[in-house]
């Protein structure tokens, strides 16, 4: 797996979206792939640079692998404030958009944007994972 490390701040998130398109598109993948990816790994990356670090600067590392001829997978990883947000429930949908709690939309439009997504937490660090499948099943 390819990865790229750098700190966490808002100047970094163009850096990393080249590198994370630039090898998804050595796949000459469609676009439809490609604005998923971009979403997916935009949403992520600004939630980790605002909340991972409330009291001091960090860094993030992302990382890019093609599995075999069926995946495309990047991993975000964070040495922040420990948190899953695959552990977050659903926002409700219904409710009036007033009445909504602050939060929850950007995990749910993730979750459903990718066909693979896993957290886990290890030697302090916060790492999630997100696969696209390359071929329709």
């Amino acid at each position: 797996m390819e990865t790229l490390r750098l700190p966490a701040t808002m100047e970094s998130l163009e850096i990393f979206r080249l590198f994370v398109l630039g090898r998804l598109r050595q796949l000459n993948m469609v676009q439809d792939l490609v604005f998923k990816v971009e979403l997916v790994l935009e949403e992520v990356l600004t939630n980790v640079i605002h909340y991972s670090y409330p009291e001091k600067t960090g860094e993030v590392e992302v990382g890019c692998a093609i599995e075999g001829n069926e995946k495309f997978c990047f991993c975000v990883t964070d040495w922040g404030i420990p948190f899953n947000p695959l552990e977050r429930p659903d926002p409700e949908l219904c409710e009036d958009i007033s009445e909504r709690h602050v939060g929850g939309l950007g995990i749910y439009l993730v979750r459903h944007l990718v066909d693979e997504l896993c957290y886990h937490r290890q030697e302090g660090g916060n790492t999630l994972t997100f696969c696209f499948r390359l071929h329709e099943a």
